[in-house]
């Protein structure tokens, strides 16, 4: 990490995923000289699973490394489902979070929220455009900073729609930006390994959000 304070914090998604995925692009931020840190979830890569996963969990696990790993003013990373919890902990004013970047991500239905991870969190997820009733949209109304919201062109697993929906429902609309990537699915980390203009890309949207006086902007 070197000298410089750390103020990113990298979340990753569900699935198999782990903080390895990320790597790529955790080092070419470092290189742009923002140090991050970031954590395996409960039950992924190097991390153990003593109870069952969930949103909740999640949220109390990445709360814990911000507040141990991280100063403000901060900037947080959210891959798919790290979505939802960077969101959740941008509403948390004493987080002093002035920037959220979600890469593909989710938001989820208040009802599946504490729900452990399985048979009863699927069937939530299942219904019909359940992510419009997330309980982190209310919420954004608390956050005044700034948004950065990544979507893939041909992405199958998050409804493009999502971004539009948290844009509506952030207190700070003007300083949103949505960004599409055309040509790419929610296979975003996997493809940072590979494909150097992406992940120069995304790294400069994460050190440098738009100035105050820029508008929203759609590339």
């Amino acid at each position: 990490m070197g000298t410089s304070p750390v103020r990113t914090l990298v979340l990753h998604g569900a699935g198999q995923s782990s903080r390895e995925r990320q790597r790529p692009l955790r080092n070419r931020l470092l290189e742009l000289g923002c140090a991050s840190a970031a954590l395996d979830f409960s039950g992924h890569g190097l991390s153990t699973a003593h109870r069952a996963g969930s949103l909740a969990k999640r949220l109390e696990q990445a709360q814990a490394l911000l507040d141990h790993a991280t100063v403000g003013p901060r900037t947080v990373v959210g891959v798919s489902m790290g979505g939802e919890i960077a969101l959740r902990l941008a509403c948390r004013p004493q987080n002093r979070i002035t920037h959220v970047v979600t890469l593909v991500g989710a938001i989820y239905d208040a009802a599946a929220f504490a729900l452990p991870f399985g048979p009863a969190f699927s069937a939530a997820l299942r219904r019909h455009q359940s992510w419009r009733d997330a309980a982190v949209l209310p919420l954004l109304a608390t956050y005044t900073g700034r948004l950065t919201l990544v979507r893939g062109e041909h992405d199958a697993i998050i409804p493009s729609e999502i971004v539009e929906l948290v844009r509506d429902h952030a207190r700070a609309s003007r300083h949103c930006r949505i960004v599409d990537l055309p040509g790419v699915d929610h296979r975003i980390s996997e493809r940072c390994a590979t494909d150097q203009a992406l992940l120069d890309s995304l790294a400069q949207l994460i050190a440098y959000p738009p100035a105050d006086s820029l508008p929203p902007i759609r590339t």
